[in-house]
Parts: C-alpha cells; structure tokens; sequence
C-alpha cells in the first residue's frame, strides 16, 4: 500500500512541475526549457541508476542477454585475479616461459622504469601484488554472490522485496541523493581514466594504461552493488513506516490484530534479508580481509609515491574501498533502527493520542504488545545476527584497521 502511494506520489508531481515550468517559459526559450526539464526529470529518476545496473547486468538477469554483460564482468575480474595472482606468485620467484608474456622482462623492468612513473615508483614494494590479489578476488566474490542474489531474488516468498518494486517505490528526494553520489563517484574515476590516458608518455606503458581503466568496470559493478541494496534497503523502511501508520490508524480492532500487522512486516524483512544474505557475508568478509591487508600496506604506500596520478589513484581506491565496506553496514542497521523507532513512537504515545476504539487506548494493551515486538528482534537480519547500530559496525572497521596497523 505505501509502495503504490509513493508511486502516485510521484507521478503527479512529476506530471504538475512539468506544465508549471512549459507555462512560465516564452515561446523562443521552450527547447531550452524543455531540455532543462527533461535533465531535471532524469536526475530526479532511478533511471541512472537502472542503467547502470542493467550495463552490467545486475538487474532482473533473467530478463534478455543482461546475463551476458554480468559474465563480460565476471570474464574481465577473473582475468584480473588470474593476473595478480601470477605476479604475486609466479613472476619473481621462478623463471617460467610465461615471463616474457605476461610479466614482461624481468631483467630490464628494474631498469626501464623511470622514477616518476606508477611502476616505478611502486618498484619494491613489499606484498603490493597480494593486496592487489585480494582486492581483485574480493570484488569478484562480490559481484558473483550479489549476482546470484538477483537471480534467485524473483524465485523468493512473495513477502520479499523484489528490486522493482523498491524501483517504484523510492521517492524524489532519494534519487536526487542517489544520482549525486553516483556524479561525484562517475566525475572522480573519469579523472583518473583522462589524466591516465592524456599523459602518454609519463604513465606507463600500454598494457598498465588499458589495465587500469578496465579495472574501472569491476569496481563500478561493486559500486552498484552497493547502491541497489541502498534501494531495496529504503523500501524495507518504507515497510516499516507503512505498518507504523497502519498500527496509528487502526480502529474497532483487537491487540492481536495489530500483532498479525506486525508479524506481516517482520515476514517482509526476514524474506528480505534472507535474499540477500549471501552477498552480504561474502561481501563483508572479503572486504574485512582486504582493509586489513590495505591499511597493513597503505603507509608504506603512500611513502612511497613520487607521482601525483599515483598517490591520486591510491586515494581514490581507498576511498571507494572504504566506502563500499561501510556503506552497505549502514543501510542494514538503518532498517533496524527505522524498526526500533517506531516502538519508541509507540511507547511515547499517550492515551489521548490514540483514536477513539483503538486497543492501545488501554495502556496495558500496548504494554503487551511493546513486549512482544521486543522479543521479534524484527530488522535486518543476517541468521541470528541483527544488524542494530550504524555506530557498531563503524567501530568494527576501526576495529580491523587498528588490527592491521598492529600487525604491521
């Protein structure tokens, strides 16, 4: 019900702010109104983010060749792992045939490298091809298990929020948020791709330039990963209010009326949560182990970069790292918490508040049923584990850095 009143919402203001603006504008200024218009409109969709996802094949994959475009992703990161994990393991510690190919020279690549450009300036920097082995195998564990999820997401409970409904769900305000995360991550990693590649001669070789900006396409991929679970995520909250409005307005009804309205969200979010279980641990622990490894590595790093694209391109990774390890934490813990407030709404309502005929009139009423939503533990849950507090799991990851640090 809150789903399609958003939907309609949207709509009509939609279709009201358009004749309001064609109506203002003179005759000889409409094209430029109309484009004005049509890009206000389009910042204030989803469908940035929809084409992204389809780009690379993460919405409804079952629908078209959209499959295709996730097995190019999934081709190109494996390509990726396979080739760190050959520098990590092969080309410095044995003299195989492969060398020549796949690591170059090994005798002059000390030599040919000058100071000042990413592989030299990274030259000799201890387990720098096993960060970036476990980088490459954390982002493909994560973009094959949030994969996996879609596919199956369709097959679900029919409690479950599917990612179109979260689509038709979401409001203005949050595709406006959504679209300028997406510019400022969009601007930043074309930054790195254009001064990249407009330096020919001073950023590496060609094959370093063309693996560098493939490497874009795996990390955009998480990156909307990230981004499609902050949507589904919203509509679990838009759930909750839902059931938080029907419980305000509920009237000529019983206390256990209102826990089978509560028990009908608590099967929302727990079918929800159970479909994207998977992508959520795998993606959790392979990023831990890799802010582990990176923040171990990540001074000796900087140290010792003497290219500004290079320490650039370091900030950037470690941002988006930190971000998508983090990022998806909050927008669980946030469903909790949206859950956990509208008890506390609940609890502060008073009996003059409520309707004439509603059983929370009786203040013994709602005490009962305050007591049996505590034991629910209703939220986002991963098995037995409900995720509670945004501030908890930001305390793990400076947990896990200072564990790095330590170790280092």
């Amino acid at each position: 019900m809150a789903l399609e009143q958003n939907i309609q919402e949207g709509n009509f203001n939609g279709a009201n702010n358009q004749g309001v603006s064609l109506r203002v504008c003179p005759p000889l200024a409409r094209p430029f109104c109309r484009i004005w218009e049509g890009s206000r409109n389009l910042f204030c969709s989803g469908v940035l983010l929809k084409g992204s996802a389809v780009a690379v094949g993460l919405w409804n994959p079952k629908k078209g060749l959209r499959s295709v475009a996730m097995a190019f992703v999934f081709l190109l990161e494996l390509f990726f792992v396979l080739n760190s994990f050959y520098h990590a393991f092969v080309c410095r510690p044995l003299d195989t045939p492969l060398s020549s190919w796949f690591c170059g020279n090994s005798s002059s690549n000390s030599s040919s490298l000058r100071p000042s450009s990413p592989k030299g300036a990274l030259q000799g920097i201890e387990l720098r091809h096993v960060l970036e082995l476990v980088a490459n195998f954390s982002v493909l564990m994560s973009n094959v298990a949030f994969f996996w999820c879609m596919w199956k997401l369709g097959d679900r409970s029919v409690y479950c929020v599917t990612m179109d409904k979260a689509y038709r769900a979401a409001k203005r305000f949050n595709w406006v948020m959504q679209n300028c995360t997406m510019l400022i991550f969009g601007i930043l990693l074309l930054i790195q791709l254009f001064w990249l590649n407009l330096s020919f001669e001073e950023k590496g070789s060609l094959d370093y330039r063309v693996g560098v900006s493939l490497s874009v396409i795996p990390m955009w991929a998480t990156l909307t990963n990230s981004w499609l679970f902050a949507l589904i995520t919203n509509a679990m909250k838009d759930c909750v209010s839902s059931c938080h409005e029907q419980i305000r307005n509920a009237t000529q009804c019983s206390t256990d009326d209102i826990i089978r309205i509560h028990k009908h969200l608590c099967k929302q979010l727990s079918s929800t949560s159970e479909a994207l279980k998977i992508w959520f641990v795998v993606h959790w622990f392979f990023l831990a182990i890799f802010v582990v490894v990176f923040v171990a590595e990540m001074v000796s790093l900087f140290k010792s970069v003497s290219d500004w694209f290079l320490f650039y391109e370091l900030a950037l990774w470690t941002f988006i790292s930190l971000y998508i390890f983090v990022y998806p934490n909050h927008c669980a813990s946030s469903v909790t918490v949206r859950c956990n407030k509208m008890l506390q709404d609940l609890n502060m309502t008073t009996d003059d508040e409520w309707q004439t005929g509603h059983p929370f009139f009786q203040r013994s009423e709602l005490a009962l049923f305050l007591q049996y939503a505590q034991f629910t533990n209703c939220g986002f849950k991963v098995g037995d584990l409900t995720f509670s507090s945004s501030f908890a799991w930001i305390s793990t990851l400076i947990a896990i850095c200072g564990l790095a640090i330590k170790l280092h």
